[in-house]
Order: structure tokens, then C-alpha cells, then sequence
């Protein structure tokens, strides 16, 4: 092709835009089973089934028992902006529905095999329909009521995209991740999750408790609260935790837009500012929110996989989802801590003797290579050496130093009573295959009954580790990846352990704390940097400073 040629433009092949589009909206075989989903739910379906294998790649089916298609309909289901959901312009702004764009079919069946078993409610028979590179095939079937939709070969004729996805593990760690948001999106709806001929979840019809039971542990569902709030034509309910239960990340907050999944930073900050001063820094509720309004005002269309959405008032829904939280909250008293218009340091004298920076804390021994001399800004230790000034990451340096600890081997603590930990059943799997890894690191665990564990004891470096915390961090390192390498998931469980109970940034430290860390720190085989590569400390010689001050 001639430079002339390449420049001039052209209307893309069918098949090549067809895959343009698909790319849009099938990003993964997650992306396969959210619009399968989305369309069971939309046909009315009380119990959905999916099946993947190989992470999805392999295959791919989602059945349900709801209205089924008629068969002269089945042929238009597979063409693009072919749908029974809106009719006119006037449909799209009020979309009561979770698909609507009528792409979902043709954007999968434009890079994979797609089997279709389906028959409506009012037939005495069933279609079979297949499709592949564009060509369909549909003949009578027997078929139950409802619809099946069996995917297979995804992205056989895009390998390019195959190369980027995530391991099968991991693939089919995001399928289930899905199945589980619409599971507690719609609680009366049965649910059924297998991956590789093992069943993974299995969520009967009920209420809201018992799905956040089944899809994200009976802890949450037992230490938790009622979301209710109604103004007008907005409502807000749901279920969140207990200032007395949070974690790490925001994981375990959902947030649902009239029945659909949405992904908003802004809302999860609206849901965590009552929580201040209620919950610890650092930790975030668990939440399962859905915010009800007249579909006018919100715009669903403006992302391709329909993840995101754009209020027409949206400081009012935040306002709204605040207020509920915080009336959620009344029973729970915020702690002590002074507002930021306050005077910090009203309970201090005037004449309050202030110790010198240079003075020699109590902690400190003649023989230390180190001698803390302060902290600086309730964060980094500030040491004095023989060479000159040494700036201490604290958390970095008391992780390097329990990373150390947890490989090299110590005594263990039993843990008296033993720690109970209700956990999901997906958790409960990704533990039960390392156990031997935990065990050899000093962590006991062992099953007892259905989706419990039992903590039996710990090494001492980990004895004042809030558990359910250590636990959950653990169970997040195992389930990121499969692991094939006991050592070095070892080293992984180990880093994150240590991670877990080092000190955090903002943690105040007495004298006696901060010598003994520059202690151990000095005595550590390599104190150099943290299990993750960042430096445990910086020196500032003596010449440097005094090259600063232009003394030199």
C-alpha cells in the first residue's frame, strides 16, 4: 500500500469493525458473564446458573429460567442494536432495564462461539441457535423455559487480546467476583457459581442478610446496620458495617444505581466521611448500598461497559448517602479526637517544660550505634550516628525486621481462646490448599465446620496483630495469583505479615520505642530496604551538612 493509499479514508470491513466494537464492551470473560447476567435479570429470571472453564477462556454458560426468546426473535438477538428494551429516544433517557443497547450477543459472538438453547414461555418448542464468523444457524430444539447461552474458544480470532488477560485462576477469580455483585444486587434471585466443575457459590433466594451472609461472610451480616433514608423521589438503603468492623481496602463496598452496578470514588468517600472518628484510620466499612431515584435523572450511557454513571444532581445523591450513613451511625459515638478549628494544645500549661531535642531518651545504652533524638511529624525517626544524622522510616524498618524474623522461624503463641473466623466459602478454598505454607511460617490454622476457621496460635511478632485483619491481608496475597512455588509464596505470606504488624505512619513512639527499632534495626542482617524495596533508612553525613551550611 502506497502512502497515497494508507491516507485516504475508508469504511472499515464488517468483521473488523464488529471486532472494533466488541473490544469496547468484551474486555475479559467477566465482561461475557456481565451481560449474560444483565440479560437473565432483564428476561425476569428467579434463578441463574454460570458455568465457566479455564477461566472462561475455555468455555463459557449462563442459564436461567425466565422469559426465553420466541424463535423468529432469535436470529435478530445476535444483530447489533437489536433489543426489546427501548424503542425511541425518549426510552433512552428513562432505561429501567440493565441492558439496552442491543449489542451485548453480537459483541460476543464477533469473537467467540456462541451457543444459544432457548424457548419462550408461550412455545411448546425450542431453538437451537449457533453462531460463529458471522454465520447463523437455527433449528427446533428441546430446551426448558428460559434461555441458555454457552460461550466457548473467546478470542480465538483475537489472540492479541488473549495475551493480555490474567492467568485462568485469576480469570475465574473476576467471573465470580461478578456473579457475586449481582447476587447482592438482587437477593431474590437464586444464584449458582462453578468454575472447572467446582461450585464455588450457591446463594438461594432471601433476603439482603442472608446474601451478604453467603457472598461476603456471616461476620459482616452479624456486625451490621440498616441503611434506610427517603426524601421525594430518592431513596437509600441497604446494609453497612459497624464502626466495630472494617478493612483494608474498599473491596467490600458496593454500590448499586437503580438496581445496577456502579463503580464511583466520589460515593465511597460519601459513605466513609461519617464514618471519622468512629473508625480507625486506615480502615474502610464494608457496604452494600442502592440508591433509587427516577431514572430521568441519571445517564447510565456514558461508559462502553456501562460501569459508570453521571447524575444529573449528583452533590445532592452524595449529600443523601452521607446523611443515611450518618443516621445509620447516631447509636455509635464518634471518639475524642478535636476538631481541626480547635486549639491542639489547650491541656497544656503555659509553662509546660518541654524536653530538649538533644537529650538522651531513656532507652538509650552507651554501646547503641544509634541514639534516637525525636520524631518528626509522629512519622520518621530522626537518629544520631557516628557518621551524622540517620532518618528512620519506622514502618519500613519494622517490617524488614519481622519479614526476618517470620523466615528465620520463632516461637509461637498460642492464641487463648482460640480466634473463630467466619469467612466465605471462596475463602475458604484459597486457604485450605496452603495451609502447610501457613504452618511453617508459625500461623496454625485449621478448618471447623462449613466456612469457619480456627486461629490456634501465631508467632510472637504477630501476637498484637488485630487477627481478622492479619487473616483477610493473608487470604488477598494467596487469591492474587496460583502458586506454584511453596518458597516463594512463603516469602510473599511473610512480607505481608510483616507489612500487617509493622507500625504505621502517624503512630506516635515513646523514646523507649524508638531505640529499641534503631536497635534492632542496627543489629537486622539488612536493614537496608523493606521486604518490597523501599529504604528503611537515609543517612545524612556530617559533611553533607556541613557542605549545606557552607562550613566546608
Amino acid at each position: 500500500m502506497t502512502e497515497s493509499e494508507a491516507a485516504r479514508i475508508r469504511v472499515l470491513d464488517p468483521s473488523v469493525s464488529e471486532r472494533i466494537a466488541a473490544g469496547e464492551v468484551i474486555e475479559r470473560p467477566a465482561s461475557v458473564v456481565k451481560e449474560l447476567i444483565e440479560n437473565s435479570l432483564d428476561a425476569g429470571a428467579t434463578a441463574i446458573s454460570v458455568e465457566i472453564r479455564q477461566g472462561g477462556l475455555e468455555m463459557i454458560r449462563v442459564s436461567d429460567d425466565g422469559t426465553g426468546i420466541r424463535r423468529e426473535d432469535v436470529p435478530l438477538a445476535f444483530q447489533r442494536f437489536a433489543t426489546s428494551k427501548i424503542a425511541s429516544v425518549f426510552d433512552l433517557h428513562r432505561v429501567r432495564t440493565l441492558g439496552f443497547r442491543g449489542e451485548a450477543l453480537a459483541a460476543i459472538a464477533a469473537v467467540s462461539r456462541v451457543d444459544l438453547r432457548t424457548r419462550a414461555r408461550e412455545e411448546l418448542e425450542g431453538t437451537h441457535a449457533t453462531v460463529q464468523d458471522g454465520r447463523t444457524t437455527v433449528e427446533p430444539a428441546a430446551s426448558p423455559a428460559g434461555c441458555s447461552v454457552t460461550v466457548t474458544n473467546l478470542y480465538y480470532n483475537a489472540p492479541a487480546r488473549r495475551k493480555f488477560l490474567k492467568s485462568p485462576l485469576r480469570e475465574a477469580e473476576l467471573c465470580r467476583n461478578t456473579v457475586v455483585r449481582y447476587a447482592l444486587a438482587y437477593p431474590r434471585v437464586a444464584f449458582r457459581f462453578s468454575a472447572d466443575g467446582r461450585e464455588t457459590l450457591v446463594a438461594p433466594a432471601g433476603t439482603l442478610q442472608e446474601r451478604v451472609a453467603i457472598c461476603l461472610g456471616r461476620e459482616f451480616a452479624e456486625e451490621s446496620v440498616p441503611l434506610q433514608w427517603t426524601a421525594a423521589d430518592l431513596r437509600v438503603h441497604g446494609i453497612i458495617s459497624r464502626p466495630s468492623l472494617g478493612r483494608a481496602r474498599r473491596q467490600a463496598q458496593h454500590f448499586y444505581v437503580n438496581g445496577r452496578p456502579v463503580r464511583s470514588g466520589l460515593l465511597a468517600i460519601a459513605l466513609e466521611r461519617p464514618y471519622e472518628g468512629r473508625l480507625p484510620f486506615g480502615r474502610h466499612p464494608m457496604a452494600v448500598v442502592f440508591i433509587d431515584m427516577d431514572p430521568v435523572y441519571v445517564d447510565v450511557n456514558v461508559h462502553p461497559t456501562k460501569a459508570e454513571v453521571r447524575f444529573m444532581h449528583e452533590r445532592s445523591i452524595y449529600w443523601a448517602l452521607s446523611q443515611a450513613v450518618e443516621e445509620a451511625l447516631n447509636p455509635f459515638p464518634r471518639d475524642g479526637t478535636p476538631s481541626a478549628m480547635e486549639w491542639p494544645f489547650g491541656e497544656y500549661a503555659q509553662d509546660t517544660a518541654y524536653e530538649q531535642l538533644r537529650e538522651v531518651g531513656p532507652g538509650y545504652h552507651a554501646d547503641s550505634p544509634l541514639r534516637a533524638v525525636g520524631q518528626l511529624h509522629n512519622s520518621y525517626i530522626l537518629a544520631q550516628s557516628p557518621e551524622g544524622l540517620v532518618v528512620v522510616d519506622p514502618h519500613a524498618a519494622h517490617e524488614a525486621i519481622l519479614f526476618e524474623r517470620l523466615l528465620r522461624g520463632e516461637h509461637r503463641q498460642e492464641v487463648s481462646p482460640p480466634f473463630r473466623l467466619p469467612i466465605t466459602s471462596r475463602e475458604a478454598a484459597v486457604l485450605s490448599e496452603h495451609l502447610d505454607v501457613l504452618a511453617d511460617l508459625g500461623i496454625e490454622i485449621e478448618p471447623f465446620g462449613k466456612d469457619v476457621l480456627i486461629l490456634r496460635s501465631l508467632p510472637v511478632s504477630l501476637a498484637r496483630v488485630p487477627l481478622a485483619d492479619l487473616i483477610t491481608a493473608l487470604i488477598e496475597e494467596i487469591a492474587s495469583r496460583r502458586w506454584s512455588d511453596a518458597t516463594a509464596l512463603r516469602e510473599t505470606l511473610a512480607a505481608r505479615a510483616a507489612c500487617t504488624a509493622a507500625i504505621k505512619a502517624g503512630d506516635i513512639l515513646s523514646f523507649d520505642q524508638m531505640q529499641k527499632l534503631v536497635d534492632e534495626m542496627a543489629a537486622h542482617w539488612s536493614p537496608a530496604v523493606c521486604p518490597h524495596g523501599r529504604p528503611a533508612f537515609i543517612t545524612l553525613s556530617l559533611e553533607e551538612l556541613e557542605r549545606r551550611f557552607l562550613r566546608r
